[in-house]
């Protein structure tokens, strides 16, 4: 049995845990459904890591523009290793985006999966 809510003391058979293992008619539906949300909100952080991949590029644009003009009396090290961390920046969101990609084809793929099963099934 499960408590209805966190809150209530009644017990109810009828609210079954949906994350229970594989049972149920309608489990590769529920997993499907899961997937497709996941699969979304993934796509929406790859959306935003690439604008914040474009917003890096552009505040390099920037530093450099400034180093260009006010960075005469500055040492010309400091362009560069302001560079090499901003580039050190860059490169860890690209290789989350990266990651975020494998993820995102992982999942398409066990979606596609549960659409074979879903279409296979008896129902």
């Amino acid at each position: 049995m499960m408590l209805i809510s966190k809150k209530s003391r009644r017990r109810s058979e009828i609210f079954d845990s949906r994350f229970r293992s594989g049972e149920g008619v309608a489990f590769p539906l529920r997993q499907y459904m899961r997937c497709r949300e996941e699969f979304s909100s993934g796509l929406f952080h790859l959306v935003l890591l690439v604008a914040f991949t474009v917003v890096l590029g552009t505040f390099g644009k920037t530093i450099n523009n400034l180093f260009l003009r006010h960075g005469d009396s500055v040492n010309a090290a400091w362009r560069w290793v302001a560079f090499a961390a901003l580039g050190f920046f860059i490169l860890t969101v690209l290789r989350r985006i990266l990651y975020k990609v494998n993820d995102l084809r992982d999942l398409r793929q066990e979606m596609q999966a549960l659409k074979e099963e879903m279409a296979n099934s008896p129902d």
